[in-house]
């Protein structure tokens, strides 16, 4: 967000745009050299099930282990359809055939909601054994089977992604391109796109990225991330944020700096991954002028989610992900941006950080109009909206879904939430219109006195129900995300 003149003592505050490049293309700094990295090996789990209501996704489960078998042990039955819209069938247990063991257990996965899911086969018989157990659970998926991500549950209630980021996992089944380009043995530790080798980084077969592959890519040198590559399809990739204005502080008005690809470690899926490590004068946009292919224009609506660690949030202006212009040193306008930190601005419950919605010349935590709870006008009274919950946590998600008439808050601990809560929903303080840049990790005019740790991200074009995005959190939630 960009500060009026009145505000001209604040500390440095901003909003956000990105930079695009083609879709899987590996592209390299100045002076560098691109080729391709591949894991050696897939590593563990995939994404995580589906949700067992709304949404209307269907799932198969996943498969339980068959146990040995007993003797005497007979042919487990076949399991049954999955919900009213389609499903699986279960795997029937094992004929027994060792003496003393046991009878196989059916395979079985979730059982489907009544818009679809798979339903777990049923038990196996045993003469003289003992019983097979019942279906698998509902928790994260094997390496080998993925279940749909992110994009794909958008896609499946008819609102495509139109850009999706992480450097941890594909999140869409259909992408099969690099996540991120690492640019290795840099002579600058303040890189702004030049120098060293570039290297395409690509996930295991069943879409993570393991820290060992980019290890490898970057060597002992300093290491840094060149380009994050869109999962949506639709080409568009980000670099480093290019120099913006002074509204926010003197580092706006120069280009950010490229953040180090060796940092922000955390498990998921069973591997050991690294995630967007951005300090100060760091981010990611389409470059100058340049809007995203396919990204909301005008009073089209958006919704927005973002997985970040709560525990690392400097609070300066603006840690955000969104939809912003992409000409930060000339235009200041109306953005639509996932804002995740402890600003000046909108305030929620206890100290912090909280989402909001960053709309330009003010981030709130909620509200409509001067005086509400949440309020985030840069020069108004800031009421504290105490339904938006200060989330300090390892692993915080939020989302924001904007439209001309209404724009809602939701957010949760990814560890411990069984749902989101509903911080906010009402009609937007301003005008809707989307100017279809995208920016992570700094404000609109490029104010960058933030930081923050992006884990993964997506913006679809539409408007999503409570139902689509409880599916997502709980897509990224299977996932199993630990320190």
């Amino acid at each position: 967000m960009k500060l009026h003149s009145a505000t001209a003592t604040m500390t440095a505050l901003g909003i956000l745009s990105m930079a695009c490049s083609s879709g899987q293309s590996s592209v390299s700094g100045s002076g560098g050299s691109t080729s391709s990295s591949t894991p050696s090996s897939s590593g563990g789990g995939g994404a995580g099930a589906s949700p067992s209501s709304g949404g209307g996704l269907e799932t198969s489960g996943t498969g339980g282990a068959s146990a040995p078998t007993g003797s005497g042990g007979k042919t487990g039955s076949g399991g049954s359809t999955g919900g009213s819209s389609g499903g699986t069938i279960g795997n029937g247990g094992t004929t027994g055939s060792s003496t003393g063991g046991i009878t196989g257990s059916s395979t079985g996965g979730i059982t489907g909601s009544s818009t679809g899911g798979a339903k777990g086969g049923s038990s196996g018989t045993s003469t003289g054994g003992v019983s097979g157990a019942s279906g698998g659970s509902s928790g994260t998926t094997s390496s080998s089977d993925l279940t749909a991500r992110p994009c794909d549950i958008y896609a499946d209630a008819n609102m495509p992604c139109v850009a999706a980021y992480s450097m941890v996992r594909s999140l869409s089944k259909s992408y099969k391109g690099p996540l991120f380009q690492i640019r290795a043995n840099s002579s600058s530790t303040n890189n702004t796109m030049s120098g060293g080798t570039t290297k395409d980084i690509m996930p295991g077969s069943d879409g993570f990225v393991d820290t060992a592959t980019v290890d490898a890519a970057c060597g002992t040198g300093y290491c840094t991330v060149s380009i994050l590559y869109d999962h949506s399809g639709n080409g568009n990739d980000i670099k480093r944020a290019p120099k913006g204005s002074t509204a926010g502080g003197a580092t706006g008005a120069e280009d950010d700096y490229e953040s180090i690809a060796t940092k922000g470690q955390v498990t998921a899926g069973g591997h050991k991954v690294y995630s967007l490590y951005m300090n100060k004068h760091e981010g990611y946009r389409v470059q100058a002028g340049v809007k995203g292919n396919k990204m909301p224009t005008g009073s089209q609506p958006q919704g927005t989610y973002m997985l970040a660690d709560g525990t690392r949030n400097a609070g300066g202006c603006c840690f955000d992900f969104g939809n912003a212009t992409s000409n930060p040193a000339t235009e200041w306008h109306f953005m639509d941006c996932l804002c995740f930190e402890t600003s000046y601005w909108g305030k929620g419950n206890g100290s912090g950080p909280w989402f909001g919605a960053d709309f330009e010349n003010g981030v709130w935590a909620g509200g409509s109009k001067v005086g509400d709870p949440g309020w985030g006008g840069l020069n108004d009274a800031h009421p504290a909206n105490t339904n938006n919950p200060s989330l300090k946590v390892p692993f915080a998600i939020g989302f924001l879904r904007v439209k001309s008439t209404e724009y809602a808050i939701r957010a949760g601990d990814l560890s411990t939430a069984s749902d989101l809560t509903t911080a906010y929903v009402g009609a937007p303080p301003a005008t809707v219109d989307q100017r279809g840049g995208i920016v992570l990790g700094v404000g609109g005019d490029n104010s960058n006195t933030s930081s923050g740790t992006f884990i993964e991200g997506a913006m679809a074009a539409g408007y999503p129900t409570n139902d689509v995005e409880l599916a997502v959190m709980k897509n990224v939630k299977a996932v199993g995300y630990s320190n």
